[in-house]
């Protein structure tokens, strides 16, 4: 059952980043970011509240650290990123998903030649999907490969909770929610300045409720089957995002991302048998 949930939560947030850039026209992205987090912690306080699942005290040192990793540095570097790349350059760097969690995971590991083939064939397949045009990259793009390590290393310390998963992503994105209406108290720019309802509202169902559905399905999957193998599995939303971009900011279709996808999907699956070994 896990596994359609995964898939499921892939299909939200791939589309979740396409709606995300289309909104940046008309939201300013601290502001948009503070109401995924809002419409999140709503539609968890409700599933709680249906489920009679009951809260527990947890560290608030730990909360407060695993917050900020997982929900206001990645959030800041990946919503400044977005209004500047592509989606399908977007959907090329969510697949390397996997190989950051791989690269935590056995850091402090005993490496061999296998294992080191697999992660340089990882990279061919990312400059594969660049059209190894490495010189080229910005900073946004950086962004967003800095974020995405913060990201996977923040869920890999969550491994080890034993508070109710659901309970524990409330926690994280209240926490988050109040640093950034702090952060909104420094923004001198227009908040907004028109309004798409039909973006908007596929705003708040993917990156609203689906985010809180996404991290909780996340969290869950870490408990029963592990950091490395949830990882993997959530990679699929790259091909999604990839999909969504054709389809609503009319991207042309580029051959080359897609061969790097294949390299980097099958590079990560061999990560994923030889951490299992």
């Amino acid at each position: 059952m896990i596994y359609i949930h995964l898939l499921l939560a892939n299909m939200i947030w791939g589309l979740n980043v396409i709606v995300t850039k289309i909104n940046y026209d008309y939201f300013h992205p601290i502001f948009l970011t503070m109401l995924k987090l809002l419409f999140s912690i709503i539609s968890l306080l409700i599933y709680i509240n249906y489920k009679k699942i009951s809260f527990k005290k947890v560290s608030l040192k730990s909360l407060f650290i695993q917050t900020n990793f997982i929900n206001v540095i990645n959030f800041l570097l990946t919503y400044y990123a977005l209004q500047f790349v592509k989606g399908t350059m977007t959907a090329t760097i969510n697949s390397l998903a996997p190989v950051c969690m791989f690269l935590i995971a056995v850091s402090f590991s005993k490496w061999n030649y296998k294992i080191f083939f697999s992660l340089c064939m990882t990279i061919f397949g990312f400059l594969c999907a660049i059209h190894f045009r490495i010189f080229d990259l910005n900073k946004s793009v950086l962004f967003l490969i800095i974020a995405l390590f913060i990201y996977n290393f923040g869920n890999y310390k969550l491994k080890n909770i034993s508070c109710n998963p659901y309970v524990y992503n409330l926690y994280l994105l209240i926490i988050a929610f109040f640093e950034f209406i702090i952060l909104l108290l420094f923004i001198k720019k227009p908040l907004f300045t028109q309004v798409n309802i039909l973006y908007f509202w596929l705003f708040l169902l993917t990156s609203g409720i689906g985010y809180a559905y996404i991290q909780c399905i996340y969290l869950s999957s870490i408990q029963l089957i592990g950091p490395l193998k949830t990882s993997f599995f959530m990679a699929f939303n790259p091909a999604f995002t990839y999909l969504f971009s054709l389809v609503f900011l009319k991207e042309k279709i580029d051959f080359f991302v897609l061969i790097g996808f294949l390299i980097i999907f099958s590079s990560s699956f061999y990560f994923i048998l030889k951490k299992q070994n």
